[in-house]
């Protein structure tokens, strides 16, 4: 098993995925940003499992909240701004340059991360955890946009803005046209 999450978008009912990535082991920051808006739990479409293990949100919302998120952020003088005006860049070129892709939803597949801990809890109970955390991620970014402090550290205290602060790469994106895990291989 590759241990990858997948993250597609997708129409409203989940029968028109398109691939757009994946991420070795874990679900990266920018999947829980993106999928922030009008955040749900679904089911797999990659497993039969009888429980919700999949997440989406807004698409639309989703990618503009990222925008706005990332360009707020080049205005804090303690991170690597060129690094984050270049997430923002490669996400734009990417839907630039595959149009087909936008969809009406963001949908993440973490079935296969969620195995390699499967035995110590269940994938759905980490599916839940993952979508509290998506919402609370949400949450800070809303307060953070609505409030633009000067200096965001010494505003919010999350564990997911402490790693932000170490290191600005946490907010890396990967976008790729065809997955490992492919619903739209020719």
């Amino acid at each position: 098993m590759a241990n990858r999450a997948y993250l597609y978008s997708a129409n409203k009912e989940l029968t028109q995925l398109r691939d757009l990535s994946e991420w070795r082991s874990e679900i990266p920051l920018f999947y829980k940003i993106i999928l922030g808006c009008n955040t749900q739990l679904a089911d797999s479409k990659i497993w039969d499992y009888e429980h919700p293990i999949g997440i989406k949100g807004d698409f639309d919302k989703g990618l503009r909240k990222f925008y706005y998120f990332l360009t707020y952020l080049q205005t804090q003088t303690n991170l690597n701004t060129e690094a984050l005006a270049g997430f923002k860049q490669e996400t734009m070129a990417f839907f630039e340059k595959y149009k087909e892709k936008e969809q009406e939803l963001f949908f993440l597949e973490g079935g296969e991360v969620f195995d390699l801990i499967a035995d110590i809890e269940p994938i759905e109970k980490q599916n839940e955890s993952l979508y509290k955390e998506i919402v609370s991620i949400s949450v800070d970014i809303d307060e953070i946009l609505d409030k633009k402090p000067s200096n965001l550290f010494d505003f919010k205290n999350a564990s997911w803005l402490t790693e932000l602060q170490k290191d600005s790469s946490v907010l890396s994106v990967y976008w790729t046209h065809v997955t490992y895990f492919s619903f739209n291989k020719s």
